[in-house]
């Protein structure tokens, strides 16, 4: 209670990018939100007729880690890490390639109390894998990406989870030249993952963004499909904050392979009570 025995209005301070927390005075207790950057999404791979293609896996998604502690705890100010975006990997412009893997989501931090972990990206598609983004760690994990078929047929789903949701995997191309769907994105607490990418049909979906400052993580994008003639489709990126990207698609020599997906960036909330 304030002086005047009314109820003191938080102090919130939402960091979007890497900064410094300043703490306010007469604080009594401090409560830190943290969710960490999602991975990025691995391509597919460009090979010849009648071998296995494989798509790329999807990234993982970003943890979320929550810290409740007295203010008296804490110095003056405290550093900010928030989670970068894992890039996507990109397309193959070159014959009998494998696919490039996507990069690892950031780590978010509250100076030493509070962390949670990179989100790995996704693998990219070989003739026989395509390695799954492995899930972060914090307070609640993210989800996994979806690991690529290693015979080429459809991307696997991403898992639904509490924490951010991984990214689903690309389709592949079987030793019988057949395209296959890409697998969904996991979804988070409350938010749907990017539906898959259908062969010869349509493009994989985004995962479902969660509002601005909200703090809770975001949804898996879809993986994109693969194509035995033209190019193979891209995966979707992750939503807001912390998704997993998708994989993209394989592709036969003489057309480019699907691209995958960037993450979602992470945030961190602080809200100190009076």
């Amino acid at each position: 209670m304030g002086s005047s025995g009314r109820p003191s209005v938080p102090d919130v301070q939402v960091f979007t990018a890497d900064g410094t927390w300043t703490k306010p005075a007469g604080a009594v207790v401090v409560e830190v939100l943290l969710v960490g950057g999602g991975g990025g999404g691995g391509s597919g791979r460009r090979g010849a007729a009648g071998t296995v293609r494989c798509g790329g896996a999807g990234g993982a998604g970003g943890a979320l880690s929550t810290l409740r502690i007295a203010a008296s705890a804490l110095g003056a100010t405290v550093a900010v890490t928030v989670g970068a975006a894992g890039t996507a990997g990109a397309a193959v412009a070159v014959n009998d390639t494998n696919g490039n893997a996507g990069v690892a989501g950031g780590a978010s931090a509250f100076g030493a109390y509070a962390r949670c972990s990179a989100a790995g990206g996704g693998g990219g598609g070989t003739n026989a894998a395509g390695t799954a983004g492995a899930a972060p760690i914090g307070s609640v994990a993210g989800g996994a990406g979806g690991a690529a078929s290693g015979t080429g047929a459809a991307g696997a789903a991403a898992a639904a989870t509490v924490g951010g949701g991984g990214g689903g995997a690309g389709g592949g191309l079987t030793t019988g030249d057949a395209a296959s769907d890409g697998g969904a994105g996991g979804a988070g607490v409350d938010a749907t993952g990017g539906t898959g990418g259908v062969a010869g049909g349509a493009a994989a979906g985004v995962g479902a963004a969660q509002p601005a400052s909200s703090g809770v993580p975001g949804s898996g994008g879809g993986g994109g499909a693969s194509h035995a003639s033209t190019a193979g489709l891209a995966g979707a990126a992750g939503g807001r904050y912390g998704g997993g990207g998708g994989g993209g698609g394989a592709s036969l020599n003489g057309a480019a392979s699907g691209a995958g997906a960037a993450g979602g960036a992470g945030l961190c909330v602080v809200v100190a009570y009076f």
